[in-house]
């Protein structure tokens, strides 16, 4: 809303959302304003337009709390004893240091999880009621660029509308939201930080990439201690295994880990994750692919591949259509596997048929472009590869993991 004037049938295009969980801070105490933090958990997701954009929180350990000399809040705000506006203003604050912070005339206590704000010219307006709740906004310089950052919410201030008040300090809840938020949002995370190649130019080459069981089958690596494949590697459960990269260096298998629904007739769940002995040194030469946590549907496939073709060399973008589920299931004459997806075989000349391949896509994350793992070649018929969907083992990847360490 912006202006309070306008009747109702100027909101003919507004959106309303229903609200499916109240997330409370366990240790919140409304009395006093300690913990004053809420989540609310919507039933529907909210379509980003001109006029509906998300405000920035950066979860990142790197930024802490510091004084802010330039905020803004936002509302119906007042001037002393004025009624409230009808059209939405702004107005500038400046952080205070808590023994700074009188209201009519009083020192405003101020909690752990809180900071003081307001305007060194009482003339100007302050936040006030019916604001509570509303952002506290400061330009942060964030990877290079200035970012407009919620760094408090309006918390209770004086009623005069024209002193200082006390904003939840938003940058000290960081791991209360990311343990709530994560998710289920389509914030984006990799599954490993460190992934991707360090090499600079825009060169691909496979450093994620370890060859498995006498080079008959490929993995990747996740993190620096995890290669995922595909479960029919392990059919003989062979009693030693090694991985090597794609520079030789061996690594010792400590565990293997096949989904527990993992079958041959029809082949399904065929996904595997490998536990190493010890952590890989990741280098210039050895990276890991990156696994985007959001799962996202992609619509770009694309494989990093080599040519026989002597004429060409260094590795090659190749570019893959999916093919639907329907028409794959006829081609294959196997009924295609929700966790499953098809595309067409490359010309002969790229090398592509080793199970746990990788068909990737590419975005830009941070600033960064990097190379997503979407599926891993499953097993091949009929001149149509098919795939194990990546994606849809995410909770999956996540547990194995995390069990494990």
């Amino acid at each position: 809303m912006y202006n309070q004037q306008n009747n109702e049938s100027h909101f003919s295009n507004n959106e309303q959302y229903g609200v499916a969980v109240a997330i409370q801070n366990s240790m919140s105490y409304p009395n006093n304003g300690v913990n004053d933090i809420g989540l609310l958990r919507l039933y529907g997701e909210v379509t980003y337009n001109a006029h509906i954009r998300p405000i920035c929180i950066i979860l990142d350990h790197v930024v802490s709390s510091a004084p802010f000399e330039r905020l803004k809040a936002f509302g119906w705000l007042q001037q002393r004893s004025e009624a409230s506006s009808q059209v939405r203003q702004t107005v500038y604050l400046s952080q205070k240091k808590p023994f700074e912070c009188h209201r009519n005339g009083q020192l405003l206590p101020i909690n752990e999880g809180q900071f003081c704000a307001g305007n060194n010219d009482m003339s100007f307006c302050d936040t006030c009621g019916g604001d509570s709740g509303g952002p506290l906004v400061a330009n942060l310089p964030y990877r290079g660029e200035s970012v407009a950052v919620q760094v408090g919410i309006v918390s209770y201030g004086s009623m005069e509308c024209n002193s200082n008040g006390a904003y939840t300090d938003v940058m000290q809840y960081k791991d209360w939201m990311r343990a709530i938020i994560a998710p289920t949002t389509k914030i984006q995370q990799l599954f490993y930080e460190k992934c991707g190649s360090t090499w600079s130019g825009g060169i691909d080459v496979l450093h994620f990439e370890v060859p498995v069981i006498n080079r008959n089958f490929t993995g990747s690596l996740i993190t620096d201690r995890f290669v995922i494949t595909v479960a029919s590697a392990f059919l003989r459960n062979p009693i030693e295994i090694k991985v090597k990269s794609v520079y030789f260096t061996s690594f010792d298998v400590k565990a293997v880990i096949r989904h527990r629904e993992f079958g041959t007739s029809p082949m399904k769940d065929n996904i595997a994750i490998m536990e190493l002995s010890k952590p890989v040194p990741i280098s210039h030469f050895i990276s890991t692919i990156c696994l985007d946590l959001n799962m996202n549907a992609r619509t770009s496939l694309t494989a990093i591949l080599y040519s026989t073709n002597k004429d060409v060399l260094g590795a090659q973008k190749v570019h893959f259509d999916q093919i639907s589920s329907s028409e794959c299931s006829k081609m294959i004459q196997l009924q295609l596997q929700p966790s499953q997806f098809c595309v067409t075989k490359p010309r002969s000349d790229f090398k592509f048929h080793l199970p746990g391949s990788v068909l990737g896509t590419y975005d830009t994350i941070n600033k960064d472009k990097k190379f997503l793992l979407l599926g891993m070649i499953s097993f091949i018929k009929n001149d149509l590869i098919v795939f194990t969907n990546v994606t849809s083992y995410k909770d999956w990847i996540r547990l194995v993991t995390k069990t494990q360490q």
